[in-house]
């Protein structure tokens, strides 16, 4: 995503086949009327992460359940901003250097985990899944990270029919 990417920084995002926008724009449309100031700030944070301080683990919260972290590790990550913010934006982050925006939404202050909202649920599972999918292509080698190790290669789409 080419505002947000910068020399610090990668950022990607996922287009499910058969769509024509990523997870994050569909995000990004589903809150931008109710939560306009969120966003800003998250664009905010986005360039900032790509081309000034790269993907700090401050900068995120640890997301994911206990059987995908066992099995992949800590690659599942929800964008964190501020304890008041509304909003949940779940992503892959690869150290300081590439993180893959998925989809998120609404945590109500009564919400304690994202397993306890049908739609932070669906949003993290479906980062989960596509996490599990990118990781196996970086382990088959259709994936792989460039000769500096900044950005990532290969067949990107993935797509059976491409």
């Amino acid at each position: 995503m080419d505002p947000y990417s910068g020399s610090e920084a990668k950022v990607y995002s996922i287009i499910p086949e058969g769509e024509e926008e990523t997870l994050f724009e569909k995000f990004v449309d589903e809150n931008i009327v109710s939560y306009k100031e969120e966003i800003k700030d998250i664009l905010k944070r986005l360039k900032q992460i790509g081309h000034t301080t790269g993907a700090r683990e401050s900068f995120f919260k640890h997301e994911g359940d206990n059987e995908f972290v066992r099995k992949y590790g800590k690659y599942v990550w929800a964008l964190y901003d501020d304890e008041e913010r509304k909003l949940r934006l779940y992503c892959l982050r690869f150290a300081n250097v590439a993180i893959i925006l998925g989809g998120g939404g609404y945590k109500d202050k009564s919400v304690i985990k994202w397993q306890d909202d049908e739609k932070l649920s669906e949003e993290a599972r479906k980062i989960m899944a596509y996490a599990e999918s990118i990781i196996k292509q970086l382990d088959d080698g259709d994936l792989y990270w460039s000769n500096n190790g900044t950005e990532l290669e290969g067949n990107l789409k993935n797509y059976d029919n491409e």
